[in-house]
């Protein structure tokens, strides 16, 4: 039994971590001692509560969720008492406890020694038996020595402050902003630059033409390397993001920023290292007291332009490991270009302390496809040495999350993957279900252009978000440049409709060179409002967008935001006076120049009620669930203190789609949907029982999406809906669930 014990001993010390040390150590006593369960559970230092971190026998489940107090259970006695408890059959000692779930009622035998080093309590081991009988003497004493060896290789293998730290979570949660959704695994690349801006200390030179000339190397080497993250990024996520590093080379050209730092190393005579840290913070402290939260995340710019600057003059470079293996990024502040510059096969996740939702590293992990948290508010010295796993949908991270939660998220992985590349088969074919409907699957098109046209696997574009391209560069873009990013995407889906919606800014969506400062940015100035306003930015659009429909003739245009009969119309009189000035300029026929279809989004409740009004002028009508679903809540879903109120399936929402579903058919006008509700499995089922046939949605939910319709029967989920009543979600879900595990589509389904 001593080389048995010396091998359980051995292999707990030369584990890499507490959690596998525990895992290895209830495995291999359960089968030395031939017991049919081994657990054991740690003391957290400041609560005073029992946690299990390993169990071969009972509910994984419960390993790193499961606490006891010291006044609960058997375990708690033992912990109390400082002493072992050898019971033949625990369930009828007065202390225990039944834990719903756990699985402890197939035992009776239970055997509990405390593990303590100098009278201090660090855990429990235990060991329990199905047949009901005392753990003999040499269990006891198996039992006994193991503890005691055990707080001792704690010690001598470091591992107790392991242990205290894990006392207060095994598998530490910690949550931020999601910025780009997805999960993901692996081992965590914290990032720390080798110099830091805070750290430079402020001296003079004896010569400050030498930091006069090191400066101007630095900047050179900054500029080269900024040249090449651009043609890495062009060649790898598309042109649209480029635009990105125009805001360094900026930074970088800007005379009176290079001015600025020439005159403290040779006026002033300070090193050039010194220089660049005061004139760099005083531009970031500019852009942090800025109220545009668009200019206050371009501080995180100049902090990354001076960091590189700092770099170059320490002759030292931020240094990469070998990236053969996965890696989740996580740095103080994860920048735009530090993103290009890791090999996107490694990169799985993002998580930065600081950062939002607008930043230039969050709109370009969201183009990259690669899960993102930002604003954690925690420090990076969090994450050392540790194993993540993150969930970029909901914002939470796990640090050194145990073997079932890591489990867990590999198989949710895996099922990912599996169910897109089984979808992925069937991408390029037609929608018909079962019941041989015909359904119109679109795309939302704009954030992540180098796979979006790829090819024409859908029905047409249902959105194209004219913004974006906006959104990532500090000035207007000329009409030439629209024509070209219009044209490229009209001729990539040229057999098929392109539904451009008109600039849709102001509220979330801001524009460096277009300053909004508003209360109330979701009932303020944006949309059609702020175009209307803007009236030369508004014609230059429309003729961008019929230029580049020359010869084509796909180009569909859609106004957001319409809330009267009088926008409509003056936005149609502009597209007329547009389209006639195009035409004479360039001389052009009817044929030549097609006048396109024109249409208004359905967002604001007003519009719900003036469909009959807006359908003198508008050629059919597009929802955006989104919007639509907050103003009828009066909901922010940014707002994370209301976000729990914002619930695209509430009777009111269904109701009002029901509404205009049944006015359009009227009207006889076409409608489709085009907000999130389109690409999520429950809402488009209800939106199909109510009897839309066109959607569109973003890339990732196209392929599982038609793969799901063409399993279906859209008469019975009519019959679904219908039976429940729109009022009563509950029951849909659950008939709804019912009806997809019958198809053998549950895989498919999530709520």
């Amino acid at each position: 039994m001593l080389t048995i014990l010396r091998k359980i001993v051995e292999s707990v010390s030369s584990a890499e971590s507490l959690t596998l040390a525990m895992q290895n150590l209830v495995m291999k006593t359960k089968e030395a001692l031939g017991v049919d369960c081994c657990s054991v559970y740690i003391k957290d230092q400041t609560s005073n509560m029992l946690q299990l971190i390993a169990t071969d026998g009972l509910d994984p489940k419960a390993v790193g969720t499961l606490t006891l107090g010291f006044d609960e259970g058997v375990v708690g006695l033992v912990a109390r008492n400082l002493e072992m408890i050898n019971l033949a059959d625990a369930s009828n000692n007065p202390n225990f406890k039944f834990i719903p779930g756990l699985g402890e009622e197939l035992f009776h035998s239970f055997l509990g020694v405390p593990i303590v080093d100098q009278s201090i309590l660090l855990g429990v081991l235990v060991i329990q038996q199905k047949t009901p009988r005392k753990f003999d003497e040499i269990d006891e004493s198996f039992m006994v020595m193991l503890a005691a060896q055990l707080a001792g290789k704690f010690l001598e293998a470091n591992l107790k402050k392991e242990m205290a730290m894990l006392g207060k979570s095994v598998s530490k949660t910690v949550s931020g902003l999601p910025v780009s959704k997805g999960l993901a695994q692996a081992q965590a690349f914290v990032l720390r630059p080798p110099l830091l801006l805070e750290s430079i200390e402020i001296k003079k030179c004896e010569d400050p033409s030498i930091q006069y000339e090191l400066f101007h190397q630095a900047m050179l080497q900054v500029q080269l390397e900024l040249d090449r993250l651009m043609l890495k990024l062009n060649q790898s996520a598309g042109s649209p993001n480029s635009k990105i590093f125009e805001i360094y080379n900026m930074i970088l050209n800007d005379r009176s920023f290079v001015d600025e730092i020439d005159q403290k190393i040779m006026g002033d005579s300070l090193y050039a290292t010194a220089a660049v840290k005061l004139v760099c913070e005083k531009y970031i402290n500019k852009f942090k007291e800025m109220e545009d939260p668009y200019f206050k995340d371009r501080a995180a710019d100049v902090k990354d332009v001076a960091q590189r600057l700092l770099s170059k003059l320490a002759h030292s470079q931020v240094e990469f490991f070998d990236f053969s293996k996965p890696v989740i990024l996580v740095a103080d502040e994860v920048t735009a270009s530090l993103l290009v510059e890791i090999p996107r096969t490694s990169l799985k996740g993002v998580i930065s302390c600081k950062g939002s939702v607008n930043s230039h590293a969050a709109i370009l992990a969201r183009n990259m496809g690669v899960p993102a948290i930002m604003n954690i508010g925690e420090s990076i010295d969090e994450f050392d040495d540790h194993y993540i796993v993150m969930d970029g949908t909901s914002g939470k991270i796990i640090i050194e999350p145990d073997n079932a939660i890591r489990e867990e998220y590999k198989q949710l992985i895996e099922t990912e993957n599996n169910i897109r590349e089984i979808a992925e088969k069937e991408l390029y074919d037609s929608v018909v279900t079962l019941d041989n409907q015909k359904i119109s699957v679109e795309l939302n098109a704009g954030m992540n252009l180098d796979f979006e046209t790829k090819g024409n696997f859908v029905d047409g574009v249902g959105l194209y978000r004219t913004e974006i391209p906006f959104m990532l560069q500090d000035n207007v873009l000329t009409e030439q440049e629209q024509i070209n990013n219009y044209r490229n995407f009209l001729i990539s889906f040229k057999d098929v409709p392109v539904c451009m919606r008109t600039l849709d800014i102001g509220g979330d969506k801001q524009l460096s060179y277009l300053k909004i400062h508003e209360a109330n940015p979701a009932l303020g100035w944006r949309g059609v409002r702020l175009m209307l306003d803007n009236r030369p930015l508004f014609m230059t659009q429309f003729k961008a967008m019929l230029k580049a429909n020359i010869g084509l003739g796909n180009l569909k245009i859609m106004i957001p935001m319409i809330s009267s009969s009088k926008e409509i119309e003056e936005t149609r009189q502009m597209l007329d006076l547009a389209y006639n000035e195009v035409k004479e300029e360039m001389g052009l026929t009817d044929e030549q120049l097609r006048y396109p279809k024109f249409g208004a989004m359905i967002e604001v409740p007003s519009a719900v009620m003036l469909l009959e009004e807006l359908s003198r002028t508008a050629d059919f009508y597009s929802i955006g669930t989104n919007d639509l679903t907050q103003y009828i809540l009066a909901v922010d879903r940014n707002n994370q203190k209301v976000a729990h109120c914002y619930d695209p399936y509430h009777p009111a929402v269904l109701r009002t789609l029901d509404y205009i579903f049944k006015e359009c058919q009227r009207l006889d006008k076409p409608v489709s949907i085009c907000g999130e509700m389109a690409g999520d499995y429950l809402g488009i089922l209800i939106l199909l029982a109510i009897g839309y046939r066109t959607f569109s949605m973003n890339l990732s939910s196209i392929a599982r999406i038609k793969y799901l319709l063409r399993r279906i029967d859209v008469s019975k989920i009519k019959q679904i809906i219908d039976d429940a009543g729109l009022t009563n979600i509950e029951k849909i879900k659950t008939n709804l669930k019912n009806y997809i595990s019958e198809q053998n589509l549950t895989r498919f389904y999530f709520e």
